[in-house]
């Protein structure tokens, strides 16, 4: 991907709107706390999407817990939480057994369950903090379906499912999956024609932007600096302050004994050293009304629950149906969401792999978008359009290993990092947020990362989402093959999101 003359990586100019931003919070849009831009922070978070949201709430409520006053300051390159998280699916959905045999052949059965575990535990996560907080971000509690509509990926999955129940049959009954082999039953249960074989258990789905930007406003209740339309252009040891980083913006710049590295797709505009491990990644995602089919009162009726439409390697496709608009579900528009697509534009690298051109929209997805319902909801009677009111792009933080990089940068003490989400951030980030929190408070308070907190840090989080020495310095990229392009790379992870399925699996989840 070209970036002209700058090698700097920003977003661009014009975004395509999205479903999410078409209720902006007026307050936080454009906000700056203070007129001018801090000179110095304890700490200084970069981005504002639902990680960097998360982080700062996690952060005041640590600090006050240990009798830490401090200063955050929050950098945004745009408006406020106008990326990924404005135009993702909103969809809160673990991948509860897909993918397990291979991460376990790779790292073992212990570290492959906890892997799987860690992501089921993020529903729950939402929903006490929606709860505790009284947000109002249109969550809601139902089940989800995968559902398979090729032999081949069916086989793969039921293989994956017996492995992980023979190996932990407590997490399994524990985490309510159910599978269903009689493609009459799966029709019945799902109201999707052509599916071979199914899954279901528990996921929930909520406005994310609406959910990031209440966070934010509780942190500034409790001293956060928003500076929006601020982008850092470089970063570096401060010459003049010992132990202290110099964060570099348009405006001038900040200096911060922690730096909070929460931008994901745009991380090696000013961590170089991310250029390869950190991709800006392509997708695309719609709204569309429900057709009187697919409404209360009528047959089939309403559509009930999430899905993932495993289609193929790389060819996942995504959905929410939305319950209303408040904290009474019912009431406002209910938008089904719909993402993926990737059939249309996965063999044109260059459509989507290194590409951060959200103001475009992705070739033939509209197309695609406007024949999904009709051809996989039995008596769908929407318009020759599909129903679809709204198409948009997003760019995602693919990582070269297709986890999330969680925790301190080896060679920058004080540097933190929580990115590279690969499209499948809504079940990662609540635990991964918490986890580098905890270990950003520690090093506050004591000057230094306490042992106890590391060991903390490191049973939170599953081992293959640490930011070792060993992978900040890898060279292997596995994400053209994992979206069923380019080599077939050994040992491809299948522990990503809804859009891979197969033997390599990176679920991307826009």
């Amino acid at each position: 991907m070209s970036e002209g003359k700058s090698n700097t990586l920003l977003p661009v100019k014009n975004r395509l709107e999205s479903f999410w931003l078409s209720e902006r919070d007026p307050v936080l849009q454009n906000a700056r706390t203070t007129p001018e831009l801090p000179r110095n922070a304890d700490v200084v978070i970069v981005g504002s999407g639902l990680t960097g949201a998360m982080i700062a709430y996690h952060l005041y409520n640590d600090a006050a817990k240990v009798g830490k006053r401090i200063n955050v300051v929050m950098l945004e390159a745009d408006e406020v939480c106008s990326g990924a998280t404005a135009r993702n699916g909103g969809h809160c959905k673990p991948i509860p057994f897909i993918g397990y045999r291979a991460e376990a052949a790779k790292h073992g059965k212990k570290v492959a369950n906890d892997l799987l575990t860690f992501e089921a535990a993020a529903l729950k996560q939402y929903a006490d903090l929606v709860q505790k907080e009284d947000i109002n971000c249109d969550m809601h509690v139902t089940r989800a379906f995968d559902v398979c509509f090729k032999q081949s990926d069916a086989a793969s999955a039921k293989q994956d499912y017996q492995a992980r129940k023979a190996a932990f049959p407590r997490d399994v009954a524990g985490q309510d999956i159910r599978t269903i082999d009689d493609p009459k039953e799966l029709e019945l249960l799902t109201g999707v024609k052509g599916g071979c074989y199914g899954a279901s258990y528990p996921a929930g789905h909520l406005w994310p932007y609406k959910l990031a930007t209440s966070l934010i406003h509780i942190a500034i209740g409790k001293g956060l600096n928003l500076q929006t339309h601020t982008p850092v252009l470089s970063m570096k040891k401060s010459e003049t302050h010992s132990g202290q980083w110099e964060v570099a913006t348009p405006r001038g710049s900040i200096t911060a004994s922690q730096i909070i590295v929460a931008s994901n797709a745009y991380t090696s505009g000013f961590l170089p050293e991310f250029k390869d491990l950190i991709f800006p990644v392509r997708g695309t995602a719609c709204s569309i009304t429900p057709a009187p089919s697919h409404s209360y009162g009528a047959h089939p009726g309403p559509v009930k629950y999430t899905y993932g439409f495993r289609h193929g390697p790389g060819e996942v496709d995504y959905m929410i149906p939305r319950q209303g608009r408040g904290r009474v579900p019912g009431l406002g528009d209910r938008s089904i969401i719909l993402g993926g697509a990737k059939g249309c534009f996965l063999g044109e690298l260059s459509q989507w792999y290194d590409n951060k051109q959200d103001n475009e929209y992705m070739p033939g997805a509209k197309e695609y978008f406007e024949g999904f319902m009709k051809k996989y909801f039995v008596g769908w009677n929407g318009n020759e359009h599909g129903n679809v009111d709204k198409v948009w792009s997003g760019i995602l933080g693919y990582s070269a290993d297709l986890l999330p990089y969680v925790g301190e940068v080896p060679d920058k003490p004080g540097v933190f990092v929580c990115a590279g989400f690969t499209g499948h951030g809504m079940p990662r980030i609540p635990g991964c947020t918490a986890a580098i929190s905890s270990l950003v408070t520690s090093r506050i308070k004591n000057g230094f990362i306490t042992s106890t907190a590391q060991k903390a840090f490191e049973d939170a989080l599953p081992q293959p989402y640490w930011l070792t020495q060993e992978r900040y310095t890898s060279k292997v990229n596995l994400i053209k093959a994992a979206m069923g392009q380019g080599d077939n790379t050994k040992g491809a992870l299948q522990n990503s999101d809804e859009a891979v399925l197969a033997g390599r699996v990176a679920r991307a989840k826009l």
